[in-house]
């Protein structure tokens, strides 16, 4: 039979939390450095989902990760999802979902209000590329200029000014080559 103090130290070394000291993107790894000034050698992070979804949540310099490492074996451990701390706390509160990235774009979405918000930086751009077409349902707002490259199509109206494209008049129209006034 093992040694308590061997089963319990290996109980204690199966997972410990530590600090992101590096990552490497291309091979999908990080090391880790923990409290005790031991720092792991390249090892894998989890992603949420590697299946017909695939999704890329690399870790950053100084986050606060677990590793499982079996039988307490660093070197054969795996890095697993970001903790909370002072330094980097939670982005979010109550039931709904939040993704924040380190220069300040967001996208959260909260269920008790249906409300999903995409903020980005100052001089952010976001672009939606679907050449098979866009459809949006529901009233839409625009506080800025719009540049439309191509045909604007309306099935109903366009108002301009207060001018309805549909149902203005012309004031002191005359028969000939004359040029009407502007809309009333």
């Amino acid at each position: 039979m093992a040694d308590p103090a061997d089963i319990q130290r290996l109980v204690g070394d199966l997972l410990r939390e530590g600090l992101v000291a590096s990552v490497d993107h291309d091979a999908g790894t990080c090391t880790v450095s923990f409290a005790d000034d031991l720092t792991t050698g390249a090892l894998p992070f989890l992603s949420p989902r590697m299946g017909d979804v695939r999704i890329w949540l690399p870790p950053s310099i100084g986050e606060q990760v677990l590793v499982l490492a079996p039988e307490g074996d660093a070197a054969r451990g795996l890095v697993i999802g970001g903790l909370a701390s002072d330094a980097r706390p939670q982005v979010g509160r109550g039931p709904g979902a939040a993704i924040e990235f380190g220069d300040g774009a967001r996208l959260a979405y909260d269920p008790q209000t249906h409300a999903l918000t995409i903020a980005l930086p100052s001089g952010g751009k976001a672009a939606i590329v679907a050449d098979g077409g866009l459809a949006i349902t529901g009233p839409v707002s625009i506080d800025g200029p719009v540049d439309v490259t191509g045909k604007v199509t309306a099935s109903d109206d366009v108002v301009g000014g207060g001018k309805s494209l549909k149902n203005h008049v012309h004031i002191k129209v005359q028969a000939g080559a004359a040029i009407s006034g502007p809309p009333q």
